[in-house]
C-alpha cells in the first residue's frame, strides 16, 4: 500500500531475534513483550511497511505513510512463525525474514544453545501478506573477514537456495553479527561484490534512525530490540534512536 501525501523523513527498523511463551534474554523476546510492542507502535501511529515497500520509495519514489517502521527477524527461528506470526496477524503487522539459507532446517549452531530455524517447507507455506524473505548470507558468514571471493560465492548460493526452492525474496541482506570489512580498501571490495549481485540495500545495527532515502543504502541502520529491555526503553529506542 502507498500513501499520496508528502514522503516521511525517516524510517524506523527494528531487529528481533527469537521469541518464547515466558523466557527472555539478549537475543529473545516473550510474547507478551512482543504484543506490548506492536500495541504501542500502533497506539503512536506508527505503520507497519516492508522492505519492498521501502525499496520501491528508494528506487522509484513511490511515497510511504507517516511514521513508517520496518520490523525484521534475523535468522528464522522456527519461534518467528509459531509465537511471532500470531501476534502479526492480529495487529495487522507485516516482518522481514533475514535468512541464513545454508542453516534452513537445522538449528542455530552460532547460538550458546542452538534453536530450531524454519524449514524449506515452512519458509514456503509462509503468510505473504505478513512474511517477506531477504538474504543473512549463505553460511551466517562474518562479512568483516571474508574475502571478496567468498562474499561472492556465499551471496550466489543464497540466491540459488531462494531460486531452486521457488521461495520470492528481496535482493537486500542483514550482515551477521552487523559486522563488515572496517579496512577502507577491503570494504570498497565487498561493495563491488554487492553491486555486481545486484544487492539493493544492506542493513547493519547501528541504532540510528534512518532518512526516508538512505545516504548509504548498505549502511542502512536497525534499532536492537533486547528481552532485557523494560517497555519504557523500548519506547525510548523507537523514539529517538541510539542516545550516544
Amino acid at each position: 500500500m502507498f500513501w499520496k501525501h508528502s514522503s516521511p523523513s525517516r524510517v524506523r527498523v527494528l531487529m528481533y531475534h527469537k521469541f518464547d511463551e515466558s523466557r527472555s534474554d539478549y537475543l529473545t523476546v516473550t510474547t507478551s513483550q512482543f504484543r506490548k510492542h506492536l500495541a504501542v507502535l500502533t497506539a503512536e501511529g506508527y505503520h507497519f511497511i516492508t522492505l519492498q515497500d521501502w525499496l520501491y520509495h528508494i528506487y522509484q519514489g513511490l511515497a510511504l505513510p507517516p511514521r513508517p517502521v520496518l520490523l525484521t527477524f534475523d535468522d528464522a527461528y522456527v519461534s518467528n512463525l509459531t509465537l511471532a506470526y500470531p501476534l502479526l496477524k492480529e495487529y495487522g503487522a507485516r516482518a522481514t525474514l533475514f535468512v541464513p539459507t545454508g542453516y534452513v532446517g537445522t538449528s542455530s549452531s552460532w547460538d550458546s544453545e542452538a534453536e530450531d530455524l524454519l524449514t524449506v517447507g515452512q519458509l514456503s507455506r509462509l503468510d505473504p501478506e505478513v512474511f517477506e524473505l531477504a538474504l543473512h548470507t549463505h553460511q551466517h558468514l562474518n562479512y568483516r573477514d571474508a574475502s571478496p571471493d567468498e562474499m561472492a560465492s556465499d551471496l550466489k548460493a543464497c540466491v540459488d537456495f531462494f531460486v531452486e526452492h521457488g521461495l520470492h525474496f528481496v535482493k537486500a541482506l542483514a550482515y551477521p553479527y552487523g559486522s563488515r570489512p572496517s579496512e577502507p580498501h577491503h570494504y570498497v571490495q565487498m561493495l563491488r561484490v554487492f553491486r555486481e549481485n545486484n544487492i539493493q540495500a544492506a542493513f547493519r545495527i547501528g541504532n540510528r534512525i534512518n532518512p526516508a532515502v538512505p545516504k548509504d543504502l548498505y549502511e542502512i541502520n536497525r534499532i536492537d530490540i533486547r528481552g532485557t529491555d523494560s517497555l519504557f526503553t523500548f519506547r525510548r529506542k523507537v523514539l529517538l534512536g541510539r542516545l550516544f
